[in-house]
């Protein structure tokens, strides 16, 4: 079951969680083993070892479990960069020692089959009662979600903590594979800055992305990612027009390959998810351009 895009907190009669910045994951437990799944119906049972403990902390003889595999930092906070080496990783040697390094959190939010019955649509509530019955949390890999009565107090302090957000779910919801619907909804965070435009990339002749950068000194630029969710076809034409006649030679450090370096006279509005552990936004879309010295719109 997927999660819908909300703008608002929703009221009613929902139960809220946090928001986890990992890979969903699917497990089908039982007393032969574990097999993880992950939503492009992809095998991941190689790469989290330390999930092989699920059958000894499962009080049943079969369940199918879902769940997001994080990668914690500090508190409360993960690594997405960090979760997705674990979630790439092949080489036995490697998971090995990345299950030490990086060690992951498996933080289980629904129970859909146990004992070979389907309990998809039981209600919610009902699912996270047996949840919380026949699933043991071990403390160390294997944790289960925590439900908030007030949504709107949750969301201000995840906003505070700096966490990506949080999840509302209507209490009698049924687990619907594969749908997204208003039953279940994330409300999200998002940063917003201001950058410079120190390039572009193309598609065919247009201007499908600008790469994004900060002045760090005068003359002196530092890469800080690129974007192009959000470009309108308006933007686009107009980009495409205008960009060329600023090309420049000199390219900052960190300066995409596949990018066309330009004068620093244009700034764009940008809205994204956080700072990657390497310096560059995550999932930016832009929102509003502007002359350097005036404001965005």
């Amino acid at each position: 079951m997927k999660l819908m895009t909300a703008g608002e907190v929703p009221r009613g009669n929902f139960i809220y969680q946090l928001k986890w910045d990992g890979v969903r994951m699917l497990s089908f437990v039982s007393v032969s083993g574990v097999i993880l799944q992950n939503k492009q119906l992809r095998i991941r049972t190689a790469q989290y070892p330390e999930l092989q403990k699920l059958p000894r902390l499962l009080k049943a003889r079969q369940a199918v479990l879902d769940g997001e595999i994080v990668v914690p930092t500090e508190g409360l906070r993960t690594s997405f960069q960090s979760v997705i080496r674990r979630d790439f990783a092949s080489n036995p040697s490697v998971i090995k020692v990345m299950s030490q390094t990086l060690p992951i959190h498996y933080i289980i939010f629904d129970i859909l089959q146990l004992d070979g019955q389907t309990i998809a649509t039981t209600p919610l509530e009902e699912r996270l009662s047996l949840l919380r019955r026949y699933v043991r949390p071990d403390g160390e890999n294997v944790t289960l979600i925590e439900d908030f009565p007030d949504g709107l107090a949750l969301y201000a302090a995840t906003k505070e903590m700096g966490m990506e957000g949080i999840v509302a779910k209507e209490k009698a919801s049924a687990y619907l594979s594969g749908e997204r619907t208003s039953l279940w909804q994330k409300i999200k965070h998002r940063l917003r800055e201001t950058f410079i435009v120190l390039g572009y990339t193309t598609r065919d002749g247009l201007v499908n992305s600008l790469v994004l950068g900060s002045a760090e000194a005068e003359g002196v630029y530092l890469f800080k990612g690129r974007a192009g969710s959000g470009l309108t076809s308006e933007h686009i034409h107009m980009l495409t027009a205008e960009l060329p006649k600023l090309h420049i030679a000199s390219r900052p450090q960190g300066f995409p390959k596949d990018g066309t370096p330009v004068h620093p006279h244009l700034q764009v509005d940008i809205e994204f998810m956080e700072w990657t552990e390497d310096g560059v936004v995550r999932a930016p879309s832009i929102k509003g351009f502007s002359v350097r010295g005036e404001q965005s719109g």
